[in-house]
């Protein structure tokens, strides 16, 4: 299998989990708690966060110095 289509998996992978975990939560879910829930590391989640954010999937915002985020609507 090409690496690049295995890591365009992984990567779609990464977001469903994401957005399921964000959709599931009833309040806004921190990089964190997301990490934790998947098990991916907090810099995995924050980068793929950053990129649903950009295709419009989610929102994020800062509060202190958590990162928070919930589903666009």
């Amino acid at each position: 299998m090409d690496s690049t289509f295995k890591s365009t998996i992984n990567r779609q992978n990464i977001f469903n989990l994401i957005t399921k975990s964000i959709k599931d939560s009833s309040t806004p879910i921190s990089t964190t708690d997301i990490s934790k829930k998947i098990n991916k590391s907090w810099h995995t989640i924050d980068r793929h966060c950053l990129q649903l954010q950009i295709l419009g999937k989610i929102t994020g915002f800062k509060v202190g110095n958590m990162n928070l985020w919930v589903i666009k609507k």
